[in-house]
């Protein structure tokens, strides 16, 4: 007769339950803090007119949004829209007693575009209280969204592939591609492949994102390339354990702190900044910077894909002459037949 099997014990019923109950809190947390925490934090903007205008303007924001927004005093719309047009401010407010221009780039964030429209209209129904008729918001929007995605959906929703798209690679080349040189060799063209499906989809099927699809697609195929080196070094270096911790940093840590869905700028700080030091932020800021301001603001995004597959080519290396060595050892040391 078959044995009947033994009830699991109580004490590990209750550990797998809290430790669920943890997994899922972790999960809950790291998800929905950052957009539940969303706000503006020292978003870059740009007030056309004297530094006195500019200490105005700054002085309103920071009664209403304390720390929310940095406000820089710039001469004339032309050095506003070079400024915007190089991500180095989401916007720019013109405001005179009789009008309020503003100037934008709904490609760089459609949310933080709405924020500022708000404020601007704000100052508006301000200005005309105070004379007594009515003030209208001119708004420029220097660098749209494409109009088949008006909201920039596609590309937000994109932050989930990339970042996934980075791990699976590195997960089916670590545990299916025997041979440290067959492994670099994948590590290599898999990243150029994907990012080439993912910019046409994002492009051709979705019609998300303009700009050359052959720098999208290289962008799209370096933020891929970081993420899937770092965790191949962790793997070839500490095993399935690195493996595993790779991925948790780039799926509970750099996705919600990425930035993708609204702006680095409007995550708790300093979050959102730490978030562009991991490669989903780093690859999504580069994304959109190829994709609609042609390279401009991506260039400390490059570095720092450029140092996270630095560091796993170095991790993997010392991974695989490690796994070499040990190799040689035990064929240099087998036992000697014992004499009969």
């Amino acid at each position: 007769m078959e044995a009947t099997p033994k009830p699991t014990p109580i004490g590990r019923v209750i550990a797998i339950s809290a430790g669920l109950a943890l997994i899922v809190g972790v999960l809950t947390l790291a998800f929905a803090w950052p957009s539940a925490g969303m706000g503006p934090n020292e978003v870059p903007i740009a007030v056309i007119g004297p530094d006195q205008a500019a200490d105005q303007v700054q002085a309103q924001l920071d009664e209403a949004q304390p720390d929310g927004f940095d406000v820089t005093a710039v001469a004339d719309p032309a050095e506003a829209e070079a400024l915007i047009k190089n991500r180095e401010v989401y916007a720019a407010l013109a405001v005179t007693p009789e009008s309020v221009d503003l100037f934008t780039a709904s490609a760089a964030s459609p949310t933080v575009t709405r924020l500022i429209t708000g404020i601007a209209e704000q100052m508006a129904a301000h200005l005309g209280e105070a004379s007594g008729q009515q003030v209208e918001v001119t708004t420029h929007d220097l660098v749209p969204l494409p109009a088949d995605d008006p909201n920039g959906a596609g590309l937000a929703a994109s932050a989930f592939p990339m970042a996934m798209g980075g791990i699976v690679i590195a997960a089916l080349i670590s545990f299916n591609v025997r041979g440290s040189g067959r492994q670099a060799a994948a590590a290599v063209l898999a990243p150029l492949a994907v990012g080439a499906g993912v910019a046409a989809i994002l492009m051709y099927v979705l019609e998300s994102v303009d700009g050359d699809y052959t720098a999208i697609a290289g962008a799209l195929a370096l933020t891929m390339a970081a993420t899937a080196w770092g965790l191949l070094g962790l793997a070839k270096l500490l095993g399935r354990a690195g493996f595993v911790l790779g991925a948790v940093i780039v799926m509970l840590v750099g996705n919600p702190l990425s930035g993708m869905t609204g702006a680095p700028e409007l995550l708790p700080a300093p979050w959102g900044a730490f978030g562009q030091f991991l490669s989903p932020g780093a690859g999504g800021t580069l994304v959109r910077s190829t994709a609609y301001f042609d390279g401009n603001g991506g260039e400390a995004a490059v570095w720092t894909l450029a140092v996270w597959i630095v560091v796993g080519v170095l991790l993997f290396t010392i991974g695989a002459v490690r796994t070499r060595a040990k190799s040689m050892s035990v064929e240099t040391t087998e036992p000697a037949k014992a004499a009969v």
